[in-house]
This record gives structure tokens, C-alpha cells and sequence, in this order.
């Protein structure tokens, strides 16, 4: 469920409900709260219009220690999983898939991830990346993967659940902001690695 946001058109609210984690300037004008934003950009609260959309999360299961579980089916010489798997799906650990709200962009080949954060021209777009962006709290870590599901074209998840393209993060980069407050993350897949279903339709 969305985070509840404040009241904007209660005649009290000030600065510091707009943004619960803003400092005033010396000017008096609050910074924005990057969390409230991106929070913004999902959900659309105030403007109603929604930018997110489900995906889901490919969470391997963890030991107690942070180590991935390994399936029964994982061969012990080889280590690997057996593809028709009915518990991991061949993956060789065992894992649960959660829905979360994510904005996604495509992305072309140029160095550094900054730059790879810039639209360029439909003519001129090599794409070799995708990047996904999450709330802060993802609880996303490497070897978990990302997984695009077959919504209808009003963006509701279309049932029975169908994998469309599963994808392996590259890079999860986490942006901060003042105090070192994590803000969000960004998650970089290359697309030529994706996963993609034989039958989309």
C-alpha cells in the first residue's frame, strides 16, 4: 500500500508536513524531499496521475548470515539447478517474488552511470541499458532479479500472473541526499542480458 501523504489543503499544514525531511534555507524555503517526490512520480497524489507501474522482485531466500539458500534440486558437482524445477524454476536457490512500484527508463551506451540518466533523441538511441528506480526501502540486493509481468493496457496485472522479461541488476546504485539520508535507488540491467518470454501474446 501507498504511503499516506499530507493533507495539502488543510489550512495548517506548513513546510515541514510538505516535507517531513526538509531544512529550511536561509531563505525559509524547505529543500525537497526526494523521498515525497519519487513518491509522487509512482503513486500521483496530488496530480493524479500515476507514472509507476507493478514489476515484480525475484527475492532469493537468505540464510542467517546473508547467504543464498540453494534448492534441493542443485547438482552438487555442478551446481546446477534443474530447469524444471517446480520449486526454484531452475534458478538453483530457492526465492519469492514480491510486487513493487518502480518507474523505468531505457537507456544508451555511454560511460558513467550520470550520463546514462539523460533522454536522448528517438533517432539516435542505442539502448544497452535499462534502469529501474525504487522507493528507498527496497529491500533489493545482487542475485535477486527484476521481473516485468504482462499488465493490460490500463497497467493493472493481467491473471493468471505471465513473466514477460526477468532481468539481472548490474549496478544498484543508491542516491543520497543530505545526512547521507537514502533518498532511492537505481537499478541498472543490461538489456541484451534480459530473460524474455517465448510467448508475450
Amino acid at each position: 500500500m501507498a504511503p499516506k501523504r499530507p493533507n495539502l489543503f488543510s489550512t495548517s499544514f506548513q513546510d515541514r508536513d510538505l516535507f517531513p525531511g526538509a531544512s529550511s534555507s536561509a531563505s525559509g524555503v524547505a529543500e525537497l524531499d526526494l523521498r515525497a517526490e519519487l513518491d509522487e512520480l509512482f503513486y500521483g497524489y496530488e496530480s493524479g496521475i500515476r507514472h509507476g507501474h507493478l514489476i515484480v522482485i525475484r527475492h532469493l531466500r537468505r540464510d542467517a548470515v546473508g547467504e543464498a539458500i540453494p534448492c534441493s534440486c542443485r547438482d552438487p558437482f555442478t551446481r546446477e539447478g534443474d530447469p524444471d524445477c517446480s520449486y526454484c524454476d531452475g534458478e538453483r536457490y530457492l526465492w519469492d517474488e514480491i510486487w513493487y512500484w518502480t518507474y523505468s527508463m531505457y537507456s544508451g551506451a555511454d560511460t558513467g552511470l550520470a550520463s546514462r540518466l539523460k533522454y536522448m533523441p528517438p533517432a539516435s538511441l542505442r539502448i544497452d541499458h535499462r534502469i529501474f528506480f525504487f522507493r528507498y526501502d527496497t529491500p533489493i540486493k545482487y542475485g535477486d532479479k527484476i521481473v516485468e509481468m504482462k499488465l493490460d493496457i490500463g497497467g493493472a496485472a493481467v491473471v493468471p500472473y505471465m513473466r514477460e522479461s526477468i532481468y539481472r541488476p548490474q549496478t544498484i546504485q543508491k542516491y543520497r541526499s543530505d545526512n547521507g539520508r537514502l533518498e532511492y535507488f537505481a537499478i541498472y540491467c543490461r538489456e541484451e542480458s534480459a530473460i524474455r518470454s517465448e510467448n508475450p501474446e
